[in-house]
């Protein structure tokens, strides 16, 4: 048990040694253009507030909002990063979260109709603030792929994708999650409009809609849980950005959640 806890330490702990290494860099160099064997690293830093933290359906935050800073690291396909959450008000610190996740994505077929965007993801969700005798340490993995050029509608294409996840307990878990699989299937379109800011190249108007079938995780029957649409555009400046989006969740099965709920992110990020 002495060994379970330290490994958790361990995991959440790099979480900030992570941050603390990127604010040195920021802090050493105007710019972090970093190469590796010829191939440019990408830095994603980004700050979204959320006005709910919807995740796979579950209201966490119980309708509160939510500040959700993270750190991205592209290079060659292979992606890796922290994300957190935390609530804006009082009474759900305990579900304040930081997760690590690392994965790989490529396509196939670039150039053709069924051309393929596929990924694969794994996170390590860890919970500093809970105790380990309630610890809710989880982990999951998602497949992810999309076909880009498969439906060519108007300006754009309708892109249908799918992701295939599966949940299961974090290390020396206490709280069983009751570990199952979830299935996303999804359409995106993404409209362009000129773009209001000068310097900025492109801009589209990004329409989504995605339903979720759920199969086991906490506890929940094997049934179509939500479905959700959305719609976002962003705005860009050197390498700066600006993403508002509006959602609205169609809730199916109220073991998941009771009850519709809409909600608003507003992101701000750069990419070094």
């Amino acid at each position: 048990m002495v060994r379970g806890r330290r490994m958790k330490r361990t995991v959440r702990n790099a979480g900030f040694v992570m941050l603390g290494v990127l604010i040195v860099m920021m802090s050493t160099s105007g710019a972090l253009a970093l190469e590796v064997a010829g191939e440019e690293l990408g830095i994603n830093l980004n700050f979204t507030y959320a006005s709910k933290y919807m995740w796979h359906g579950y209201d966490i935050f119980g309708g509160n909002g939510a500040f959700q800073p993270s750190i991205n690291f592209d290079y060659m396909g292979f992606i890796a990063g922290i994300w957190a959450s935390y609530p804006d008000t009082s009474g759900s610190e305990d579900l304040s979260e930081i997760d690590l996740y690392i994965g790989y994505g490529r396509t196939f077929f670039e150039e053709e109709s069924y051309a393929v965007d596929a990924t694969i993801l794994y996170t390590y969700f860890t919970f500093p603030k809970v105790s380990h005798k309630a610890n809710l340490d989880a982990q999951e993995v998602d497949f992810i792929i999309s076909m880009p050029n498969l439906i060519p509608l108007g300006p754009a294409s309708l892109v249908p994708s799918y992701a295939l996840g599966y949940l299961w307990d974090g290390v020396q878990g206490e709280t069983p999650h009751f570990d199952g699989f979830y299935h996303i299937f999804g359409l995106s379109y993404d409209i362009p409009v000129p773009a209001l800011i000068p310097e900025q190249e492109e801009q589209a108007i990004s329409l989504k809609w995605d339903i979720a079938y759920n199969d086991g995780p906490f506890n929940t029957d094997s049934d179509w849980s939500y479905s959700t649409i959305g719609v976002s555009t962003t705005f860009e400046w050197n390498n700066v950005y600006l993403t508002p989006s509006l959602n609205y969740q169609f809730s199916f099965n109220d073991v998941v959640n009771d009850e519709d709920d809409f909600y608003a992110t507003i992101s701000f990020g750069y990419n070094f």
